[in-house]
């Protein structure tokens, strides 16, 4: 049986335990269930020993010792590889500054190696870092031109031809549903779960979940609620660098009154808020993919979100959800979501069509049968 390693090299917020859905662990689970063990590795930083954490037959997540630079994680050790019998490793690494030290293992050691990335270079809004991003990047660059590299979206699959790396094909990122909560989806549900949440059964709500940080864009929030009538409400989930500005500005709004914000949720948690919410907001102009987007989509929650390559390639514009530029074209669009009945069908029929991990772990495996070469 073919044992194939996850690892993560990002050490940042998202992705930790119980807070999101995880990538790494949805795609182990697709993988176990085309017959092949699956090993999902996380950072532990100031950790000593390794943990272990079985979470079904032929799938476990391996948290190990490692240390930090900025969101880069260094692992003091990649030995638990050859201790689990791993034959491939599937790298979601991107522009992570540990992705040559585990391609040099893996060469060592006849470990097969592949990639599927979001971005290869780097989104920094400080030019001075981003300039030095890039050219770390040009390390892995090297790495993805002579190893099996998949790009999450159409956008990163013609940034990879622009700089010369051959692209494997386009690999989307999947949603595991095995961790998705099941709701009532009955006439009057909404209401029902509402009002076990504390909500205005009979309000209009729109929902944010992600970092309150500059990347999301979460101060395009205020003037977007400010503009739709003063029946509808924010949830926003998440926490962050600008949760006081955030404050600060719904306030000078007066919109104090219209919004609540949850700072963390587990993740089985936050999907009864994508069911109670009659809208999903992205504003993050540089989204690589969107795991909540999915989710709210799933969900039947249909999203409006600012043209970015995860965005354009996940919703069909104006069926399973709609695609906008700037902050004022947000609460038309929100109107518009709200009072479209198959949108929300549509937004669940397109996870369950092309965004499972299903898709992914079967096209890797197809190459990993047809080339059967060492890293």
């Amino acid at each position: 049986m073919l044992t194939i390693a996850i690892p993560q090299l990002y050490c940042g917020a998202s992705g930790k335990k119980g807070a999101y859905n995880r990538q790494e662990v949805g795609l182990a689970r697709a993988f176990a269930a085309l017959g092949c063990r699956a090993v999902a590795i996380y950072p532990a930083v100031g950790e000593t020993a390794p943990t272990v954490e079985e979470l079904e037959p032929n799938v476990k997540a391996l948290y190990l010792p490692a240390r930090a630079l900025a969101g880069h994680a260094f692992y003091k050790s990649w030995q638990p590889l050859l201790d689990e019998g791993v034959g491939a490793v599937h790298l979601m690494g991107d522009t992570s500054l540990g992705v040559p030290g585990l391609y040099r293992f893996c060469c060592r050691h006849h470990i097969r190696f592949y990639s599927q990335v979001g971005a290869v270079t780097s989104s920094a809004n400080n030019p001075a870092i981003r300039f030095g991003m890039d050219l770390l990047a040009r390390r892995n660059w090297r790495i993805y031109r002579k190893t099996p590299t998949y790009a999450k979206t159409p956008a990163v699959a013609a940034r990879l031809a622009a700089l010369g790396i051959p692209c494997a094909g386009v690999m989307p990122v999947g949603l595991d549903t095995a961790i998705i909560p099941t709701l009532p989806a009955t006439p009057g549900s909404r209401e029902t779960i509402r009002r076990s949440l504390g909500l205005d059964p009979a309000g209009h709500y729109l929902l944010f979940v992600g970092r309150l940080d500059a990347y999301k864009r979460p101060l395009d929030l205020p003037a977007v609620l400010a503009a739709l009538p003063p029946d509808w409400q924010a949830v926003v989930i998440g926490q962050g660098a600008l949760h006081d500005a955030l404050f600060a500005a719904m306030q000078a709004k007066g919109l104090q009154g219209r919004w609540v914000c949850i700072p963390q949720l587990a993740n089985t948690a936050v999907h009864a808020y994508y069911h109670a919410c009659e809208v999903y907001v992205n504003f993050n102009d540089q989204e690589i993919f969107g795991m909540g987007l999915l989710e709210a989509m799933y969900a039947g929650c249909p999203p409006v979100a600012r043209h970015a390559p995860g965005p354009d390639f996940i919703i069909e514009a104006g069926v399973s959800g709609l695609l906008v530029t700037d902050t004022a074209d947000f609460a038309p669009a929100v109107l518009a979501a709200a009072t479209n009945p198959t949108m929300g069908q549509a937004a669940t029929r397109r996870v369950w069509q092309h965004f499972l991990w299903s898709t992914g772990a079967e096209m890797a495996l197809d190459m990993l049968e047809k080339t059967g070469e060492g890293a």
